[in-house]
């Protein structure tokens, strides 16, 4: 891919994401932001030391994609995920030969992006399909890697798993709980920010901070993800997609059908087909 001349080529920043973030981020970070190899190679002679720490993460997602949006490093979680049992069926592939095909070529668009501006994605919410038919909510983050003479030589990616609800219950926390059943119970109406914070009895600031520590999303972002679980359950009924965006608190299906697909990479009728072809293919795979 050619090098664009452009100021963020020439000056690239030292770091896309916020020093609050977890671990797993803060360590992509330091090696797409802070580390200037000569080439590929390099790189990846660089991070051959962290692969055993990577392979020993479950609940993420791992990978460093070359020029042309191909896996050059993944970890065994990924492939795991997509059905595989060695990482090296994984290499060499970009998303699109990877994921679903629709999904996938979402995905591989989005990385000629970051490849092509050096712009970085960072808390991107994200419902991906996986080969056993699951479905798993994560929060992805990609960030280009620049080489020495200052241009754009690979991409470093996370996936981290949002855990489920009964792991991100507040518990002890009265002010988030009432968040969390106020947005439950209202999922349907328009939610706005202010409300969330009188409710709380905090400041936006202080409850987007607090809501992230517990839930591992925003409360923007909460919202979205009960509203898309409630869509998911609404397109397994014979309902309309106007009838379904209105039930889950959408001012017009446009509006549904846009988040919907920037969520999962797909439109919602695409979403259907999707899930009926791998209902398909694991009952063929239960009955050979």
């Amino acid at each position: 891919m050619a090098k664009e001349d452009t100021q963020s080529n020439r000056n690239p920043p030292r770091s896309g994401w916020r020093p609050d973030a977890p671990l797993i981020e803060r360590l992509v970070t330091a090696v797409a932001g802070n580390f200037r190899p000569q080439n590929l190679k390099d790189l990846l002679d660089h991070l051959s030391i962290l692969a055993p720490i990577l392979d020993a993460l479950p609940n993420v997602v791992f990978f460093i994609k070359n020029p042309r949006a191909e896996y050059v490093l993944v970890n065994q979680t990924l492939a795991k995920r997509c059905g595989l049992d060695n990482v090296e069926d994984v290499l060499g592939k970009p998303s699109r030969d990877v994921f679903n095909s629709r999904q996938g070529n979402e995905y591989t668009e989005q990385d000629y992006e970051v490849l092509r501006t050096g712009n970085c994605i960072a808390d991107k919410l994200e419902l991906h399909f996986y080969s056993s038919g699951e479905l798993g909510w994560c929060l992805t983050h990609k960030m280009p890697i620049y080489g020495a003479a200052g241009d754009i030589i690979a991409m470093a990616g996370v996936s981290v798993d949002i855990q489920s609800d009964e792991l991100n219950q507040p518990g002890t926390n009265e002010r988030l709980e009432k968040v969390e059943a106020y947005v439950r119970t209202h999922f349907d109406q328009v939610i706005r920010m202010e409300q969330l914070a009188d409710i709380s009895g905090l400041s936006m600031s202080q409850l987007e901070r607090n809501f992230k520590k517990i839930f591992h999303t925003t409360p923007l972002q909460f919202i979205q993800k009960i509203r898309l679980e409630h869509a998911l359950r609404l397109l397994a009924q014979d309902l309309t997609i106007t009838d379904i965006s209105a039930r889950c608190g959408y001012t017009d299906h446009s509006a549904f059908s846009r988040q919907f697909k920037q969520v999962t990479g797909v439109s919602p009728s695409q979403f259907k087909e999707t899930r009926a072809i791998y209902g398909r293919a694991i009952q063929i795979r239960e009955r050979s």
